[in-house]
């Protein structure tokens, strides 16, 4: 465990992995930002985990619904803000998109939004605070699917083809690669890891087809790669506590830059050779 404990942000912290996660955080001495998608949400989760022994002095709901951008900035732009920096940040937050293709306020395909350009917003957005914490780390919770992803360049949005759960892997394919660009752009400023918590009992069993683990399983392999006090190898891709081999995309130089300067133009950042 790390031996101080400094202010992490958690998204998707209502329930599941992520509020688990949140939990634990709490109860070792770190201030945790938790997200949600709406105030009652949120006020809910701080008030369901202070019942459980958590003190309600290290929670502090944080509020942004991903399927609007601007929310995701807004709340981007509120922790860069706030006193006592950013020392974690754990992309937790994602769906399995419905039956139907549904686009997002932003014109996005629904789960390309919340699972990918939403936490890769959020992440480029808080790169500068994270990189002014001592030992900072950020770590994206990926998806064994993400193996079986594509990366439809000319179709990201599923607009010829979609089914909710290729969609979803296709998302986390491209998590999994956001996170080997940025551990090349921030060097040992930032360590970066994705991590595969398991099939865990969790409103996404259903892309998995089969019987979960308990949440706390999967919340342990995130908290380890999150906490351990050797960290875990920055752009690494981890299933529970291991390292893995990740889709041949991850390891595709080529790939994953063409995907860090499309996503850019997607969100209107600024493409760079070092994360801004």
């Amino acid at each position: 465990m790390i031996d101080v404990p400094g202010t992490a942000l958690v998204t998707g912290a209502t329930s599941g992995i992520g509020r688990e996660v949140a939990r634990q955080l709490a109860v070792n001495g770190w201030q945790v930002l938790l997200h949600a998608r709406t105030d009652g949400e949120g006020r809910e989760a701080v008030r369901g985990l202070a019942e459980s022994g958590v003190d309600p002095a290290r929670l502090e709901p944080v509020v942004a619904d991903f399927a609007r951008l601007s929310q995701v900035r807004s709340l981007a732009a509120a922790v860069a803000a706030r006193p006592g920096g950013l020392r974690l940040l754990v992309n937790n937050a994602a769906l399995v998109g419905p039956p139907r293709r549904t686009l997002t306020v932003d014109g996005n395909e629904l789960s390309w939004q919340v699972d990918y350009l939403a936490p890769y917003l959020l992440t480029r957005s808080l790169v500068q605070v994270l990189r002014a914490a001592d030992g900072a780390r950020v770590v994206n919770v990926s998806s064994s699917l993400h193996r079986v992803g594509t990366l439809a360049w000319s179709d990201l949005n599923s607009s010829v083809r979609y089914s909710p759960i290729a969609a979803y892997a296709q998302a986390k394919l491209a998590l999994t690669m956001f996170g080997v660009a940025l551990a090349g752009r921030t060097g040992a400023e930032l360590t970066v890891a994705s991590v595969h918590p398991g099939v865990v009992r969790t409103r996404l069993l259903s892309a998995y087809g089969r019987a979960g683990a308990p949440v706390v399983d999967g919340a342990e392999a995130v908290l380890h790669a999150a906490t351990a006090a050797v960290s875990p190898t920055s752009g690494g891709y981890y299933e529970g506590l291991l390292a893995a081999a990740p889709a041949h995309l991850v390891g595709d130089r080529a790939a994953v830059e063409r995907l860090w300067q499309l996503t850019e133009r997607i969100l209107g950042l600024r493409a760079s050779a070092r994360a801004a």
